[in-house]
């Protein structure tokens, strides 16, 4: 690739990297990120849709003066296939550049043979890179656990350790990207917010506690990204020993087996269905209300420490996190407004609901195979394939 061709597409790829950044992008929001007047841009998006790389349509009108146009992904381009893989059940589908997400398969799993799981996924995956042939651009898993070097370290609540998940891969050319479910929904959460905050802080309640810092976009860097397990911050009971191996983990006064205790009510086939109706019950039995009420409480507390501790512009409450401080919303807001440092209640952060919804892993996972993938040289080859030289 000469030297031309290389900087015709690194503007090709800002371009698409400010697409996987920002939701309802009009042509000039997208010239004005890249610094590029109106000639300029509409010569890099008419060049972008020849390659199949995006398609503009009419945006809403907005008042008089010239229509414009919005930038979405081409439905003919590249995907990434994404794995969701959590505790009881997994999804497996595409997602686009801009982040759309369709689900292909779905099924539940036990958690007893994971080696044997990963095996199944696979068989699922390989019919479905086949027939997308060299729109694949790459393998995204979403896994329930710390991930350092595409191997899931440990599933604390499954008893599953060091799992290397590049098996699910049919083909090993294939770039593939394994991230912790939490981090992956928080790199989602982080482009639907206006104006993009820069420093966001995404808490996630599933079966326990896991979430993510993410600065531009991007989770914050750590030495072997194992970051962002602040369920097993100590802030529970200190005589709590948590399958992690450590002591007085927040997590585990949210864990299914705690939780069911303290309500004094059998656990579903479905423990996050159980632990949803739960957190959701309107006319709950008095157990029930006093372990939502202790619940809540113990959420706000701990991202309240959070806050103080990371200085976020935003506080996002993914998975059951939201339903769970709406169960007893006055002890959630007491318990954060008392552990707030006083130069952080002046004001506080907004702390409100995610945004993005059931696929936010996939979507985030997907988004991070683009973010790895996806610069000239991969541009220049896929225009190639579709014929677009210039």
């Amino acid at each position: 690739m000469t030297s031309a061709q290389a900087r015709h597409w690194r503007s090709a790829a800002d371009a698409l990297a400010v697409l996987r950044r920002e939701t309802r992008l009009t042509r000039p929001q997208l010239g004005q990120h890249l610094g590029l007047d109106s000639g300029p841009t509409s010569d890099l998006v008419k060049r972008l849709t020849r390659a199949e790389l995006i398609v503009e349509r009419r945006a809403p009108s907005s008042g008089p003066g010239r229509p414009t146009t919005t930038v979405h992904a081409h439905p003919s381009g590249p995907l990434a296939v994404v794995v969701d893989l959590r505790h009881g059940d997994w999804r497996i589908g595409t997602c686009d550049l801009a982040g759309e997400v369709a689900i292909t398969a779905a099924g539940r799993h036990d958690g007893t043979a994971p080696e044997a799981l990963l095996t199944r996924l696979a068989a699922r995956i390989a019919p479905l890179a086949t027939s997308l042939g060299d729109r694949v651009a790459g393998i995204g898993v979403a896994v329930p656990g710390p991930v350092a070097e595409d191997r899931l370290v440990q599933a604390t609540m499954l008893g599953w350790h060091h799992l290397q998940v590049t098996r699910v891969a049919p083909d090993p050319d294939v770039p593939l990207v394994v991230g912790n479910d939490a981090t992956m929904a928080a790199v989602a959460e982080a482009r639907l917010h206006t104006p993009p905050p820069y420093t966001l802080l995404h808490v996630v309640v599933e079966v326990g506690i896991g979430g993510a810092f993410v600065v531009g976009g991007q989770p914050a860097p750590s030495a072997r990204g194992l970051h962002g397990e602040f369920g097993h911050l100590p802030l529970g009971d200190p005589a709590a020993e948590c399958p992690c191996g450590a002591r007085g983990c927040w997590t585990v006064a949210f864990d299914v087996p705690a939780v069911a205790r303290g309500a004094h009510q059998p656990v579903g086939d479905d423990p996050r269905a159980w632990l949803h109706s739960l957190y959701t019950d309107p006319a709950p039995a008095p157990d029930v209300r006093r372990i939502r009420t202790a619940l809540a409480a113990d959420l706000g507390r701990g991202i309240a420490g959070l806050i103080n501790a990371l200085d976020p512009d935003l506080v996002t409450l993914g998975g059951l996190a939201a339903p769970l401080r709406d169960s007893a919303p006055g002890e959630f807001e007491r318990a954060v407004h008392n552990g707030l440092m006083t130069v952080h209640r002046d004001p506080p952060p907004s702390i409100v609901a995610a945004r993005s919804g059931p696929d936010a892993s996939l979507i985030g996972v997907g988004l991070s195979v683009f973010d790895r993938v996806m610069d000239a040289e991969m541009l220049a080859r896929w225009a190639s394939r579709s014929r677009v030289s210039r």
